[in-house]
């Protein structure tokens, strides 16, 4: 669904709850524990679990479907092969599902072009891997306007492949329905048997500080999507993720020759080096401030009762491996003991 990088750096941190009430001051970070209630329960909870990460799953959580990222399409348009299931999720009892990914417009342009030999190609390939599994989702989050029919064409011809296994896709979020939108709701719920609607980054790393996820905002979506998308096929996606932004302009990113002398003032940069090959440089020391949006078990929490007291019966979560595992323990699958 996303890729995330680590980054190390020094800051001074300046944490805001992500929430869409008025800011207030916090002592702590650390919210107290909430009083004993009830876990929510839910027809389908999904957890995406990345390759490599497989023992962060634990057959203990209320987990319906996995939702198994295994990797990208690769640069030459294949679908690597993928790990049995009996040696990653051995006596997960609950459905599996191949998640296939592509990196690039252009690449994704070209899978889905029907006068091509790889859309053919990779739909036996996809076909070939879920063999030991419940089903494929398709996360191809580039998907052009242009090639909307493409990609409906694509969905069909696959699931027809499938035979019978379930055919997913995880799509953008989305609060009213777009001229010529690939992702068109009420289009992909006639060829597929679950949408997961990745209802998360409202705010994205180029953007000005925000929620990842605001409760306003998750139910702008979600009561969109229940209008063009069946109860039993709409999952909301929810996020395991915080995000940091910091409000330093100076490092990190080109300059034009002649704006240099510039920021040489600006910094009141001193620590100049010319090298024995005559290439110039300079250094400088500054102070960034960052803010983060983040989550807690108890945020997390009330993002998932908001959605059911919407009707909302399924939820996926973006990854298993970033929660605080606790959080498992506020809900539990509808029907189990």
């Amino acid at each position: 669904m996303k890729k995330f990088f680590l980054l190390s750096f020094v800051f001074i941190s300046f944490f805001s709850f992500p929430s869409n009430l008025l800011a207030q001051n916090l002592d702590s970070p650390i919210e107290s524990p909430a009083p004993e209630e009830e876990a929510l329960s839910f027809k389908e909870i999904w957890g995406y679990v990345m390759i490599g990460e497989e023992s962060c799953f634990s057959n203990d959580y209320p987990v319906t479907d996995v939702g198994y990222f295994v990797s990208a399409v690769s640069n030459f348009s294949d679908f690597r092969p993928v790990p049995k299931r009996s040696e990653k999720f051995p006596d997960f009892k609950g459905r599996i599902h191949i998640v296939s990914s592509v990196d690039s417009k252009a690449q994704t342009h070209l899978l889905l072009d029907p006068k091509l030999p790889l859309r053919n190609k990779i739909i036996k390939q996809l076909v070939k891997e879920a063999k030991d599994y419940d089903g494929v989702q398709i996360d191809w989050e580039l998907v052009m306007k242009e090639d909307a029919h493409n990609f409906w064409n694509f969905l069909k011809q696959l699931k027809k492949r499938l035979h019978g296994k379930m055919l997913t896709v995880a799509i953008p979020a989305r609060t009213r329905t777009l001229e010529k939108d690939a992702y068109n709701y009420a289009e992909l719920s006639k060829i597929v048997d679950r949408i997961i609607v990745m209802a998360y980054d409202e705010h994205w790393s180029t953007s000005s500080p925000g929620p990842i996820a605001s409760l306003a905002w998750c139910k702008r979506i979600a009561d969109y999507a229940k209008t063009v998308i069946p109860e039993d096929k709409l999952v909301m996606g929810c996020p395991f993720y915080a995000r940091a932004w910091n409000n330093e302009s100076v490092g990190q990113k080109a300059y034009r020759m002649y704006r240099v002398d510039n920021v040489i003032k600006d910094v009141q940069a001193k620590a100049f080096k010319i090298s024995a090959n005559g290439d110039l440089s300079f250094s400088f020391d500054t102070t960034t401030r960052v803010t983060m949006f983040y989550d807690t078990v108890e945020s997390s929490v009330k993002r998932c009762r908001s959605y059911r007291e919407n009707d909302i019966t399924r939820l996926a979560f973006w990854r298993v491996g970033q929660e605080n595992t606790e959080f498992w323990e506020r809900l539990k699958i509808e029907g189990a003991d």
